[in-house]
């Protein structure tokens, strides 16, 4: 089955490199449109360029909708009939079941919302998808099945999922951020700064893995590691001395106040 791309960011660009690297597709298989035709033709990897959402929809079986959210409506409502026979993904953050209903009204297309994150692209992503949705079984194990490939998969009602979407999908920023400044504060005191960053980020996945592999709580694991009167105490007390944790809270306090 073909598979579609409406819109072409940088999300659209980690969900399919992400199938690429799994071994799932090949460019072959993928339909994809961007904004500007031109531009994404010049850096296109061997998947069909369309000019149009319609012609996507025409070609794919399944079609990830990656435009703005604020852009859905004008792109989808449209061609919404035909997307009929499709199975609509939608990655728009904040577009729920019900308002797909709305754009989808007189339809009887298929479609499910999902939040996918950016490390996707190397099979190691958390997507959160909407348990509301209108698939069949075989239509949901499909896009399941689609999903694993590019990592874990979480299934949460409609009114905790753009919550957990704020963790997942922006998380990455804030990650990347704690990567950066651990980094940085290990090459202030000599150490060569790509190998920082190197070392930060194994020791980052390491430690997600084994709270995810051993279901620790993430306290704990502070405990096992702080011991009285080692030098990893220190630094701890340091950022608690800092409010570490209310500074990360900043973050989503932040996001959920705009």
């Amino acid at each position: 089955m073909n598979i579609g791309f409406i819109g072409f960011g940088h999300m659209a660009t980690a969900i399919f490199n992400g199938l690429i690297n799994a071994n799932f597709i090949e460019p072959r298989e993928v339909y994809a449109c961007a904004s500007n035709y031109e531009k994404f033709k010049e850096r296109a990897a061997g998947l069909h360029v369309c000019k149009t959402a319609a012609e996507v929809a025409q070609e794919a079986g399944i079609v990830f909708v990656c435009v703005k959210p604020g852009q859905v409506e004008e792109v989808i409502k449209p061609i919404k009939n035909q997307l009929r026979g499709c199975i609509i993904i939608s990655v728009a953050f904040g577009l729920d079941f019900d308002k797909y209903e709305e754009i989808f009204e007189g339809t009887d297309v298929k479609h499910i919302s999902i939040i996918p994150n950016t490390p996707c692209e190397v099979c190691q992503g958390i997507t959160i998808i909407e348990s509301k949705h209108n698939l069949s079984d075989p239509e949901l194990e499909l896009v399941k099945g689609i999903l694993r490939k590019l990592g874990e998969i979480e299934f949460l009602p409609s009114e905790k999922m753009w919550l957990a979407g704020e963790v997942s999908s922006c998380g990455p920023a804030f990650a990347a951020m704690f990567i950066e400044a651990l980094g940085d504060a290990a090459a202030k005191y000599g150490l060569d700064k790509d190998a920082a960053y190197r070392i930060v980020s194994q020791m980052v996945a390491g430690t997600g893995r084994l709270q995810l592999e051993m279901g620790k709580n993430p306290g704990d694991m502070v405990t096992e590691v702080a011991t009285p009167g080692g030098v990893t105490i220190k630094g701890v007390n340091a950022l608690r001395g800092a409010n570490f944790h209310d500074l990360v809270a900043l973050a989503i306090d932040a996001i959920e106040n705009s």
